[in-house]
């Protein structure tokens, strides 16, 4: 957040960062196990240092496992979902709500100058409504 105590209203208060990411010949075994890792659901892949797509556990499970496809074979290029949906990190939540209801994703990029500076996931913008509703809740219920 970008004060103590605040109330996140933008998407820089919500963010992730710095951003994991696997280079686009990275193989799925290795990508898995990055996300173990550093326990997230999704990883950036990256060509030549700019980012170019996203793979989540939903891409290992439908194009790789349910396939029966062997994950030391399969790069992260060939499971990976593109374009990616991006949001400048200055813009308010709702903006970023928006983005993901049109585009029906999960997650959003957050870019300045062409540059990845961060992820927003559904996860992190429930946990700023809900932490908005209740300090909104508690003000309610202080009042004399």
């Amino acid at each position: 957040m970008s004060e103590a105590g605040a109330i996140p209203s933008i998407v820089a208060d919500i963010m992730s960062s710095p951003v994991v990411t696997v280079d686009i010949q990275t193989t799925a075994k290795d990508a898995a196990n990055i996300m173990v890792q550093n326990r997230i659901g999704s990883i950036i892949v990256t060509e030549k240092g700019r980012a170019i797509g996203i793979v989540t556990e939903r891409d290992m499970l439908e194009s790789v496992l349910a396939l029966g496809k062997d994950p030391i074979t399969v790069r992260t290029r060939d499971i990976m979902s593109s374009p990616l949906v991006s949001i400048n990190k200055e813009a308010p939540i709702l903006e970023a709500i928006r983005k993901m209801r049109r585009h029906n994703i999960r997650r959003l990029l957050i870019m300045e100058d062409d540059h990845l500076v961060g992820l927003v996931t559904e996860k992190d913008i429930l946990k700023a409504v809900a932490l908005a509703s209740l300090t909104s809740f508690h003000s309610l219920l202080t009042i004399k």
